[in-house]
């Protein structure tokens, strides 16, 4: 008897309508600072920062994080140190093309588009990648790899803003050195 008293309860008290709501995702607004000097780190890194660059706040995972400014507003710039190769550049490329509405691509394919360059940490390579069906959707990125950790450093904004900025980007990943160099 209690149980079908409590089934009668339930169905009763359970509104059998199932609503389900959208809300706006608000955008989280970055309040630029500017840099106080060229060069900043907080670890053995060194590196000059191009002028118009405003540091921002990043997540904690960051090294350090910059709002790059370009005439269709303003890039994100990450940088990241991870121990060891930090996941590989084909995991790295491939998380990040899926982020831009891109399928991923094989190290061997990745690795045809690659940049390489040098600077105070050694070897690197830059990458760019673009949605070419929503060129808003691009990033430049550099990875720099040592022998025990990796720097990554990832630039989010349009593809005309990647073309606008991309001399201030290789000027910036040159700049790299140990802090005591």
């Amino acid at each position: 008897m209690i149980k079908i008293l409590l089934i009668l309860l339930l169905s009763i008290s359970c509104d059998k309508n199932i609503e389900s709501y959208r809300v706006k995702k608000v955008p989280i607004n970055v309040i630029p600072v500017p840099i106080e000097n060229d060069s900043t780190s907080d670890s053995d890194l060194k590196w000059d920062t191009p002028k118009g660059w405003l540091q921002s706040s990043g997540s904690k995972m960051r090294l350090a994080s910059f709002s790059v400014p370009y005439i269709g507003g303003y890039g994100d710039l990450s940088i990241m140190l991870l121990h060891g190769d930090g996941g590989g550049i084909e995991a790295n490329i491939n998380r990040w093309r899926r982020q831009i509405d891109l399928n991923p691509q094989n190290l061997s394919n990745i690795n045809k588009t690659a940049e390489l360059r040098n600077n105070g940490w050694g070897g690197y390579q830059i990458f760019e990648v673009v949605n070419l069906e929503n060129k808003d959707k691009a990033f430049v990125c550099a990875i720099m790899p040592s022998k025990d950790s990796t720097i990554f450093v990832k630039l989010s904004m349009s593809a005309e803003g990647i073309t606008e900025i991309k001399d201030d980007f290789l000027f910036f990943c040159d700049s790299f050195k140990f802090r005591n160099e």
